[in-house]
């Protein structure tokens, strides 16, 4: 009930102000684009009698706002118009709603214009625009670029020295949505990269690698909107000899690989044999102990082997004489 008697308010209010000769409205040419779509977005306020007025600059999330032209002339003898033309382009998918923008208006009413004292009579208010839903439509194929270019890349030279980088340029000319090349990399392996934005839409990087090199392809796909078709742009790679780099040798240790894959059974049964022997003089040593002090001072480094000795390590903390030759023989069998 508030709400439809706010939106009453807000229309009886424009109706009042509009038979006072002023009105502020603004319109889409498509209210349907796509991602990246150029649209127009026009304002127009009417006025006849103010002293000042100040248009609120248009600034929409999720789009690109510029402003195209701003024209005044005078429709009658009482009557002026202001016409604004702004291009649009919508960065995201989904259904957006323009905010209504404000124009502050200052004006003295007829009666009071002579009156030395007019400005006691000036009055100050704000009209407002409809706001304007929109439904913007994603690109095909998820793409997120839309426009239409083309791709250049070029180096320096095929070869260079030992320790000398190789110039790779690329340049992109057209018109769409995308604003710069910072989102370019190169992924080249054993390569030391430096990268600079010379322009927004020309990107160099100097390249030093000790071996020979391929610079990659470089893809760009896109929507274009004139033709309405997806675009793939690709560079050509380039080969880059690098003169005094190591020759790589065949890679040997595969031999000695093979060698220890040989060796492995005979390095297991000898870590065996000696873990056997010392296994069985370590049980020798546990046999002689004739009470459970001293077999309990020869166990201790083995306390955590496994949990069936820890148990009978605690149990023969307490155990009594007659059982001691019986609870030694359970941990001899734990090794």
């Amino acid at each position: 009930m508030q709400t439809l008697l706010g939106k009453i308010i807000v229309l009886l209010l424009l109706f009042v102000l509009s038979l006072h000769g002023y009105n502020v409205s603004m319109s889409v040419n498509n209210k349907n684009p796509m991602v990246g779509e150029k649209c127009i977005l026009s304002l127009e306020f009417n006025y006849d009698n103010l002293e000042e007025y100040e248009i609120e600059e248009a600034e929409f999330e999720d789009f690109e706002v510029k402003l195209l032209d701003e024209n005044e002339t005078q429709e009658s003898n009482s009557t002026w118009s202001v016409k604004q033309r702004y291009e649009l382009t919508p960065h995201k998918a989904g259904t957006i709603t323009l905010p209504a923008l404000k124009t502050h208006i200052e004006m003295i009413e007829e009666q009071y214009q002579e009156r030395y004292n007019r400005n006691k009579y000036l009055k100050k208010f704000d009209i407002f625009t409809q706001p304007i839903s929109m439904t913007v439509q994603p690109l095909p194929d998820e793409l997120t670029i839309t426009g239409e270019y083309e791709l250049y890349a070029h180096v320096d030279k095929n070869a260079t020295k030992l320790g000398e980088p190789i110039h790779f340029t690329i340049a992109l000319k057209g018109e769409g949505n995308i604003p710069n090349l910072d989102f370019l990399t190169l992924n080249i392996p054993h390569a030391t990269i430096y990268e600079k934005l010379n322009t927004p839409y020309e990107k160099s990087f100097d390249i030093v690698s000790n071996s020979d090199f391929t610079i990659p392809p470089i893809v760009l796909k896109y929507y274009n909107q004139k033709n309405k078709e997806v675009m793939l742009l690709t560079t050509k790679p380039f080969q880059i000899k690098v003169i005094g780099a190591k020759v790589k040798k065949e890679n040997s240790s595969s031999i000695w690989w093979f060698l220890l894959l040989l060796l492995l059974p005979l390095f297991w049964f000898i870590s065996k044999s000696f873990k056997h022997d010392e296994t069985k003089a370590l049980k020798k040593q546990l046999k002689q102990c004739k009470d459970k002090e001293t077999l309990l001072k020869k166990l201790m480094p083995y306390f955590y082997k496994n949990r069936q000795l820890t148990r009978l390590i605690y149990q023969l903390e307490e155990v009594e004489e007659k059982e001691f030759k019986r609870l030694k023989k359970e941990i001899l069998d734990c090794f």
